[in-house]
């Protein structure tokens, strides 16, 4: 079944969540998440749990009033058996909430990592100006939604239960128990300022650190080379200690005020124990009835002495909530769109402009040309003309500030994402290859990749003779992002993988950057195969070599188009700046010169 003829209604064409999700607020979106009743489950145990736990104050006032009084074994056997038989089905349906507990979390961070990554590639520049890495924020949630601090706060509304039978056995056990209740609240809210003041300080300084450590791993070369080892270790050192030190004050501080709340817990208990004598002597209470106070005391205070220590994995966990909802509520508003039908590779650029990031300077302005498939267009001009931001559009990667980029009459926004990137192959500037083979790198992530069509791409790019030159040929290892391999060798393969699948249209960003005289005739050759096969392709170059497979030659001069046609129309007109990057390349590339037409 084709693309097109798909189903509206097949999983293939709709998130997990229903988009209209993305119109909610986040609270909201979290209760939408499709297996989030499974709390509603925790609460029905959570009743069984403490109602079960009830137990075990009125076996001590039993105990103390009745079977000490009576002295029968029976009853003491019986009530001991059944106490523990309600204890052992309170730590049943305990361990139950905590598997369903886990259980969620498993399942949740599989619904939302797939939208989360989705976010970054969409938008990648959001990462960069987040405050800490999404997934990173993710796991953090998960992990708070696996952990104790769950069950504190569902555990916490039962706390009224038992103050009502503590004020059934005296006013003065309800009084000691609100009172401390009150007290321990104080004390959370207390933590949960601390821990959120001093946790905003560290969130900026741990992006600027995890940047750095990230630059490091990635350029280790580079540092080795330039001597730069102590600089880079003292630097990352340097950040990471800024967001280490509010997180270490937050961590005392917060212990400090948990040891508080856990003394108080154990001294309100001491209270409750010698207030509970007090009324034995004034013959108000029995002394079950004493003991029974200070064990429900305890149990009643328990949730919220666990708060105040916890508070600060509650409130990341409400910041990570926060960060992700609004990473992935735009991902679940963005509308599918039609698919439409396989393009031939008909490319239109009408009046487009882009403006510099952040501000009103256009880079690109007034840009207008058409190109028919099977065509090669030549994008020139000197640096900082504009060629890359236009390449990026017409990839798109990026939207013009006005104009439109069509593909076969369609605007680019008129397609599906997904869809367009099965048929523009795009190598960009800097190349990087992901995998860890050269198959896998020339695949990509195409799951139904053959290894057929990993040779087909290699062929296409007149690189099957150098990669089986390798060690071990298409199983060759290039490590992270290829640097086991030369620069050539590396735009090589990327342009195989430009080539890979049922692409219409090819978009090559300096694809002779790296290539000595050979390479450069096997990349010539492989643009004229392209084109032979009916496909388009749009490339940017400072190099003149590659103008003698140009069907037409778009020159930039700060952002402005000055010519478009056939090369011999355009480098008379342009044949100052041409001449001055012809000299540029000599060296490396020593192009042919200039023929009567213009061509080379």
């Amino acid at each position: 079944m084709s693309h097109a003829s798909a189903s509206r209604r097949t999983s293939a064409f709709r998130t997990t969540i229903d988009p209209a999700m993305a119109a909610v607020a986040g609270r909201t979106l979290f209760r939408l998440i499709p297996g989030s009743q499974i709390f509603a489950w925790v609460i029905a145990f959570s009743v069984l749990v403490n109602s079960l736990l009830v137990v075990v104050p009125f076996y001590t006032i039993q105990v103390f009033d009745r079977v000490i009084t009576s002295g029968s074994i029976d009853t003491l056997l019986g009530l001991t058996v059944l106490t523990l038989a309600a204890l052992g089905f309170s730590a049943c349906f305990d361990i139950i909430r905590y598997r369903l507990l886990s259980r969620y979390a498993v399942g949740f961070e599989q619904q939302i990592a797939p939208l989360v990554l989705r976010a970054s590639i969409y938008d990648p520049a959001r990462s960069a100006e987040s405050g800490a890495h999404d997934m990173v924020r993710l796991r953090e949630l998960k992990n708070f939604i696996s952990g104790g601090t769950i069950t504190t706060l569902v555990d916490a509304p039962f706390i009224p239960l038992f103050v009502l039978v503590l004020y059934y056995i005296h006013p003065v056990f309800g009084s000691i128990a609100v009172s401390g209740g009150i007290i321990l609240l104080l004390l959370a809210i207390l933590s949960g300022r601390v821990a959120r003041r001093e946790m905003t300080r560290a969130s900026g300084a741990a992006s600027r650190a995890q940047q750095s450590l990230d630059t490091i791993v990635r350029h280790p070369n580079l540092i080795r080379a330039m001597g730069w080892t102590s600089g880079a270790i003292g630097e990352f050192l340097r950040l990471n200690d800024q967001a280490l030190a509010p997180a270490v004050r937050a961590s005392e501080r917060i212990a400090l005020i948990a040891a508080i709340g856990r003394l108080l817990r154990v001294v309100l208990q001491v209270l409750a124990i010698g207030a509970g004598a007090w009324l034995v002597l004034q013959n108000e209470v029995f002394t079950g009835s004493m003991m029974a106070s200070s064990i429900m005391i305890s149990r009643t205070l328990a949730p919220m002495e666990h708060l105040v220590s916890g508070l600060q994995s509650l409130v990341s966990a409400r910041d990570a909530w926060s960060q992700l909802s609004g990473v992935i509520v735009p991902v679940l508003g963005m509308r599918r769109r039609t698919l439409l039908p396989p393009p031939s590779g008909t490319l239109g650029i009408e009046g487009v402009g882009m403006r510099a990031q952040g501000t009103n300077r256009l880079v690109l302005k007034g840009i207008d040309f058409c190109c028919l498939p099977a065509k090669v267009v030549i994008i020139s001009g000197p640096t900082g003309a504009g060629k890359s931001t236009l390449l990026r559009l017409i990839a798109g990667l990026d939207r013009p500030s006005h104009g439109v980029v069509r593909l076969d009459g369609a605007s680019l926004s008129d397609w599906d994402p997904d869809q367009l990137g099965r048929y523009v192959g795009y190598l960009p500037q800097d190349v990087e290859l992901f995998g860890d083979t050269v198959a896998d790198a020339i695949a990509g992530f195409e799951e139904t990749a053959t290894d057929d069509d990993v040779i087909a791409a290699a062929k296409y790019a007149n690189a099957h003779e150098m990669i089986l030159s390798l060690p071990k040929g298409y199983e060759t290892e290039i490590g992270r992002d290829g640097v086991r391999l030369s620069g050539g060798q590396r735009q090589r393969i990327a342009l195989a993988r430009a080539l890979f699948g049922d692409r219409r249209l090819i978009l090559l960003d300096e694809p002779n950057s790296n290539l000595d005289p050979e390479g450069e005739e096997a990349l010539c050759s492989a643009i004229n195969d392209a084109r032979a096969r009916g496909l388009t392709l749009v490339i940017v170059t400072h190099r003149v070599r590659l103008f003698a497979v140009a069907d037409h030659l778009l020159f930039l001069r700060n952002g402005v188009q000055v010519a478009f046609g056939h090369p011999s129309e355009v480098l008379p007109k342009t044949i100052g700046t041409v001449a001055s990057m012809r000299r540029g390349s000599v060296s490396s590339t020593q192009p042919k010169p200039l023929s009567v037409e213009g061509r080379l």
